[in-house]
């Protein structure tokens, strides 16, 4: 009779070494977010679905159309259409949406540029 063999998934190796490594990496990805020049705040002006949810309540409808036009949002309706209608694109926003299109005819760095060589540098050591 012939014994089978078990066969195991290689898990990725925790460490316990008291460091954050998760922090280090996150720390890289903004270094290399701050090299390629992405601005700090999105079209909404806001970095939390609260503080969305605030802003909108405070704001006008002229206000309201106007962040709806930086957003890419038709400006038309009631302000609580209105609001409906940021909210659900700040959703698809944030969640990654269909929305999300992105288009560069020349590199976003000069390769030969200080920038470029540090986002070089770090993609080559695969953060």
């Amino acid at each position: 009779m012939a014994r089978k063999k078990k066969t195991t998934l290689k898990k990725e190796m925790e460490y316990s070494d008291g460091k954050d490594h998760l922090e280090a990496e996150t720390a890289e990805a903004k270094n290399l977010e701050d090299l390629l020049g992405f601005p700090e705040t999105n079209p909404f002006g806001v970095s939390s679905a609260e503080d969305f949810d605030e802003k909108i309540e405070e704001l006008s409808l002229t206000e309201l159309q106007e962040m709806a036009v930086n957003a890419g949002v038709f400006p038309s309706g009631t302000k609580a259409l209105l609001k409906n209608k940021l909210r659900k694109s700040f959703g698809q926003y944030t969640h990654g949406g269909s929305r999300k299109v992105v288009q560069i005819t020349k590199p976003i760095v000069d390769p030969e540029s200080k920038q470029g060589k540090a986002l070089l540098r770090l993609m080559q050591e695969g953060f």
